[in-house]
């Protein structure tokens, strides 16, 4: 037996097991998501599924980029989308899930998972893998947002793999179409879950030490914990420019104050970043890493102003500043507040891995028009053309969410809750 340590940042190809990917393929649609996340029903239009199988077939080299707007049960949709379409698809994931231990990560290059272990050789067998015809599944988004109405910014892999794709094609001369397909759900709740989302902001206000809210309205005692939670942090960071006393009309104009005091400071430290929301975010990332070994502790305290600053951006008032909230809006700003700050013990790690719905749910998926890469004229070997592309590609999936959202509208609307926070000058109507 070797006596190499177990390394996690090692990849490894995948070894696809297509007895135990299949044998697991109905465990999941009928255990397991129907049991954590919730989901009830799935909608999935055979319009849509045909669409994807088109795309994805013994002739064909696909992509797939959906969206990810939470943790787990995106995983676990994926599956269910490979189910039904090409149980062999390859899939992307954090090396750090992939190779959590020897036994994991036996299981997980089983089911086809390819670990995203930096200078890895993930891209190649990617290519490989989808001019074998069973399409490559990774989320464009990199982690998961907790926004189920915004497609966040896309990150330029599944484009760079698509033209490597077709390069590594044209020198087979064995043609054949190349597709960039997005991929879009929405989940929302299949009825009133206020007394789920009540059990979660008494865990949130524990475990924080934040004022209880036992009694008040879910959208008041959402309001309420936001605004206790902000003044929490202005004072873990130092920043005076927030009242303890903070009224809550003027909440997203103080959240700006602190967010731009969190930037001025690691500004002044690593310099001026162009850009705004991940951008800045990632900049400013890549600016401690690189600085990381000269002052260890400073790093580590600067990586805490980050993840705080990243809390602040993604609770954005574009989103979040109307008369009105959803349940889903709601929920997903919880889960959100205990995956950036409940993080310690077993317990906050189990849940923070695998999340738990506070109720049953009902997932939409779509499927827009794929994006045919063979037909391109010109190939993104530039920044500016793979950003167009990236963007094309951002704009259909939001496109398609927009769509999904408005044809939920009748079932998410009833239970929306009256926002405190709601400074006046965003929309009245949380469907809007």
């Amino acid at each position: 037996m070797s006596s190499r340590r177990f390394d996690p940042s090692f990849y490894r190809d995948p070894l696809p097991s297509p007895a135990l990917i299949r044998a697991l393929g109905p465990v999941n649609r009928h255990l397991v998501l129907r049991g954590l996340p919730g989901l009830e029903d799935i909608d999935f239009p055979t319009a849509d599924v045909e669409r994807l199988r088109s795309a994805v077939n013994p002739g064909t080299a696909a992509f797939l980029g959906p969206n990810h707007p939470e943790f787990f049960t995106d995983w676990m949709l994926d599956k269910e989308v490979s189910r039904r379409v090409s149980p062999l698809m390859a899939h992307w994931a954090a090396y750090d899930i992939v190779n959590m231990n020897p036994v994991a990560q036996w299981f997980w290059l089983r089911n086809n998972l390819i670990a995203n272990a930096p200078g890895g050789g993930g891209k190649e067998y990617s290519v490989r893998w989808a001019i074998a015809g069973h399409g490559v599944l990774l989320h464009p988004e990199g982690g998961a947002t907790w926004q189920g109405d915004r497609v966040s910014p896309l990150v330029p892999g599944i484009v760079d793999m698509a033209w490597q794709c077709r390069h590594a094609i044209d020198t087979t001369k064995l043609p054949r179409p190349v597709f960039v397909v997005p991929v879009v759900w929405k989940l929302h709740f299949a009825r009133d879950v206020g007394a789920g989302l009540n059990r979660e902001m008494s865990g949130i206000e524990r475990a924080l030490a934040l004022p209880a809210g036992t009694g008040l309205e879910v959208g008041r005692r959402f309001a309420a914990l936001q605004r206790n939670l902000l003044v929490r942090q202005c004072k873990r960071f130092r920043f005076t420019g927030v009242s303890p006393d903070l009224a809550e009309p003027a909440y997203f104009e103080a959240q700006a104050r602190f967010a731009s005091f969190l930037r001025a400071d690691l500004e002044g430290r690593y310099g001026e970043v162009t850009g705004e929301g991940w951008r800045m975010l990632h900049l400013l990332r890549r600016a401690i890493h690189a600085r990381a070994e000269d002052d260890p502790e400073r790093a580590r305290d600067d990586r805490r102003r980050i993840e705080e600053l990243t809390r602040l951006i993604a609770f954005d008032p574009a989103l979040y500043d109307r008369a009105a909230l959803t349940q889903e809006q709601i929920a997903e700003n919880l889960k959100r507040t205990r995956a950036s700050l409940m993080r310690h013990g077993v317990a906050n790690a189990l849940h923070n891995l695998i999340p738990v719905a506070v109720g049953p749910r009902v997932a939409h998926i779509r499927v827009p028009t794929p994006f045919a890469v063979h037909e391109a004229d010109e190939t993104p070997n530039d920044e500016v053309a793979r950003a167009a592309f990236l963007a094309g590609l951002r704009r259909r999936m939001q496109e398609s969410l927009e769509l999904i959202r408005r044809e939920v509208a009748d079932a998410v609307a009833p239970h929306a809750r009256p926002n405190p926070l709601h400074s006046g000058a965003g929309p009245g109507n949380p469907a809007s």
